[in-house]
């Protein structure tokens, strides 16, 4: 998989640097707007090969993936691009803005025979995945506790009266974009579709979340997703059942360790997975697509939908509305 990137801020250094770690993977070149910011982004991660217009980057034969990391409000655009010039797309969380986009971008992939993966790190790692084998050992899931709260510099930019792309509606900015929708992966990907969706979000001037709850229920259980950009706390998710717990130690993104907890017995599992999040997922997207295992990731991509269908209606609920909801 050789691989353009759009956009250069630390996400895509953080890719830059799991891109490094799997093998099969190759970064061909970088895309930024501006000559001096593409080219030393190319220069500071030794990428041969920099673009400044994104026709130009499309039409360039020599690598075959593109990997988006926009802005939120421009993931649609660049990656439907992507697809109709024959690339395969590696596209960041949250995928789209609206159900309506990332379902348009799934039927353009299945008509040109392309991958499109949603680069959501949490439901890769090897500690999620063990959650997964371990869940049954709780008994009847009742209540879910996810927490994923980072105190943001840019919410004191906020306050000082600019506004920041990651605080923007127009760009599909705010708290439940940025950092709730790795808990509502989490979730979803455990349980599925929740049957009710409520977010109560606290909001700055002009609508935006900077920090809210999201209450996701599944007949006789319910999760609550907390995700904030304005206040600190200690990360994590607790599984709580009718026969013992699961504790995730660090947010839904990273899961640093992972204890299960029956009967007052506690067994601790690490399993010593890679500090960089985002080395498990480009593992598995590197494996799908050597493997040409289009049904593994159409199974992600429903996974996705389902994600974006309770994005969709949680802003609904809280009254978050993006330029793409009215189209």
């Amino acid at each position: 998989m050789k691989i353009a990137t759009i956009g250069t801020g630390f996400i895509v250094d953080r890719f830059m640097e799991a891109a490094r770690q799997v093998e099969g993977i190759e970064v061909y070149g970088v895309y930024s707007r501006t000559e001096e910011r593409a080219k030393a982004f190319a220069e500071k991660h030794t990428v041969q090969n920099y673009f400044t217009d994104a026709e130009e980057m499309l039409a360039d034969g020599g690598y075959d993936t593109v990997y988006v990391a926009s802005p939120n409000s421009l993931h649609y655009a660049y990656a439907k691009a992507a697809l109709e010039a024959g690339k395969h797309v590696i596209c960041e969380k949250p995928f789209t803005s609206t159900v309506e986009e990332l379902e348009t971008l799934i039927e353009l992939s299945r008509d040109k025979g392309l991958f499109l993966f949603e680069a959501v790190t949490g439901i890769h790692l090897p500690h999620f995945k063990a959650i997964g084998r371990e869940l049954h050992k709780v008994g009847e899931l009742k209540i879910i506790q996810a927490n994923y709260s980072q105190y943001s510099s840019r919410y004191d930019k906020l306050k000082g009266g600019e506004v920041p792309n990651v605080f923007n509606l127009e760009f599909s900015g705010g708290a439940l974009a940025d950092l709730n929708i790795y808990n509502l992966h989490f979730v979803i990907r455990l349980l599925g579709r929740p049957e009710a969706v409520t977010y109560v979000p606290n909001k700055f001037e002009g609508g935006v979340d900077t920090s809210g709850a999201c209450v996701l229920q599944y007949g006789n259980s319910v999760a609550t997703c907390i995700g904030s950009k304005d206040t600190k706390s200690e990360n994590s998710v607790l599984l709580q059942g009718d026969a013992g717990y699961i504790k995730v130690n660090g947010s839904a993104n990273i899961i640093d360790s992972v204890e299960v907890v029956v009967d007052g017995e506690e067994e601790l599992i690490d399993l010593g997975q890679n500090p960089n999040n985002m080395v498990a997922e480009l593992e598995d997207f590197e494996a799908v697509y050597q493997a040409g295992d289009h049904k593994a990731a159409s199974e992600w991509l429903a996974h996705s939908v389902a994600v974006m269908e309770t994005f969709e209606k949680a802003r609904e609920s809280a009254g978050i509305i993006y330029p793409a909801d009215r189209k």
